[in-house]
């Protein structure tokens, strides 16, 4: 049995090409009015509706409205003459499929057609996601049911009874953060507070009072005393992200506390002590580190002793479909959006992929699929769309001749990755900023 399509509003000469073209595939209804098209939806739902946004009268986003209450599997393109931004805005906002110009080539139209068609099918034969056993999660969890991951939620519990500092080693998007909040969370020093420190910002000249503090006086601007965040830890977790880009000053004075858990403000004449429990991570070999003579290896020894390895995602790839169910549920309740199904090649396409970005890169995706995917469903297409514009499909990559133009083209990739931030894109790169902006210069790169 053909699809509904209901053709509403319009000039004569749109809804009889219309009616020619869609005839074949489709039983095509037009009506002149939203009025005139209340009879025919009385008749069944349809599949599509192509709704003009400047009905006789107006009122398109009201009939709209309606039409997303008492229909609200119909899939409704807006079209006009002219797209104006508030009411492309509004219909977007009132869940229009699609919004296109009058004159555009139906060979097109028809394509976005028979994709909200294939939307609808497929929500019909794909059962929802079911909600986490566990729902709702704690706080902080990690997701997973591979060997890797089992082994590592072992690791966390035989740990949690102690308060020992704590390595954790992963590359860029694999958790670290989250790995950091569970041992938090499971530790004796659960009840005190969790201080994260990104050590790519802090700066050198003022790294000893950021995170030990200073009195009132003690060097020029110091007006007040400060406590550092070591102080504000207490008796809590202070996890040092990125590790390696402390300031080699600042590791000598890491390692003196690590060793007798006490410290100096700056200015201070007395030791202070500190039982907050120290959690560390990097996304770089720190031995290496070692012999650029970047990193301290007494303090390197120190903190191996508990070391927490988190596997990228393209080692546990059995676990993709869990975090889909996972991330799915997440986006849904944090963005307001409804899809809870996903095509099976669209999850094979996940599978597959590489994930060089791991498991941010997956949320990200999902989360860009949902809110911009307009539909219940997310099908292979959206998935390969977002790959494709984000440069990531193998298939995708330009041709490069010369070693000049693969490195433009990663300074291009890095700058688009971080949306101009020079800072990330040259920790990204694992640059210096200055470094970075030679290069620019070289392949006259902007970032407008």
């Amino acid at each position: 049995m053909k699809p509904k399509l209901l053709v509403i509003g319009g000039r004569p000469t749109f809804q009889k090409k219309a009616l020619h073209f869609f005839q074949p595939g489709f039983q095509v209804s037009t009506a002149a009015s939203g009025r005139e098209a209340l009879p025919l939806l009385g008749n069944g739902q349809p599949a599509m509706v192509l709704l003009g946004a400047d009905l006789p009268g107006g009122g398109s986003l009201e009939f709209l409205r309606e039409l997303q209450q008492n229909f609200p599997r119909a899939k409704a393109i807006l079209f006009s003459a002219f797209q104006d931004m508030n009411t492309t805005i509004q219909a977007m906002k009132l869940g229009a499929y699609d919004y296109v110009l009058e004159d555009i080539d139906l060979k097109e139209l028809d394509q976005k057609i028979q994709k909200a068609v294939r939307i609808l099918n497929l929500n019909e034969k794909i059962p929802p996601l079911k909600e986490p056993e566990s729902f709702p999660l704690p706080s902080f969890t990690l997701i997973g049911q591979s060997k890797a991951m089992r082994e590592l939620y072992k690791f966390i519990g035989l740990i949690s009874n102690t308060t020992a500092s704590v390595g954790i080693r992963g590359e860029t998007g694999t958790g670290k953060k989250l790995v950091a909040q569970v041992i938090h969370q499971n530790s004796p020093n659960r009840e005190g507070p969790l201080v994260t420190v990104d050590c790519t910002t802090i700066v050198e000249t003022l790294s000893e009072s950021t995170l030990y503090g200073h009195e009132k006086g003690s060097f020029t601007g110091a007006v007040e005393s400060h406590r550092g965040l070591f102080e504000m830890a207490a008796e809590g977790t202070i996890f040092l992200d990125e590790i390696a880009d402390l300031p080699l000053s600042m590791q000598g004075k890491l390692l003196r506390f690590l060793q007798d858990k006490e410290y100096q403000r700056i200015g201070g004449t007395s030791q202070k002590k500190s039982n907050a429990r120290i959690v560390v991570a990097t996304n770089r070999d720190l031995y290496q580190a070692i012999t650029q003579g970047k990193f301290r290896k007494d303090l390197y020894y120190r903190l191996k002793v508990l070391t927490i390895y988190i596997p990228p995602l393209r080692e546990r790839r059995e676990d993709i479909p869990l975090l889909i169910q996972h991330f799915l549920h997440k986006i849904n309740r944090e963005h307001h959006t409804r899809v809870l199904k996903i095509e099976d090649r669209a999850v094979q396409l996940l599978i597959h992929y590489d994930w060089p970005g791991n498991v941010r890169e997956m949320e990200n995706l999902l989360t860009l699929a949902c809110i911009l995917g307009k539909e219940e469903v997310i099908l292979e297409e959206t998935v390969k769309e977002i790959l494709h514009r984000s440069q990531r499909l193998p298939y995708d990559r330009p041709h490069l001749s010369s070693l000049g133009e693969a490195e433009e083209e990663i300074l291009k990739r890095a700058l688009r990755t971080t949306q101009g931030n020079l800072t990330q894109a040259a920790k990204l790169l694992k640059i210096s900023r200055p470094t970075l902006r030679t290069k620019m210069q070289k392949y006259r790169l902007s970032l407008g």
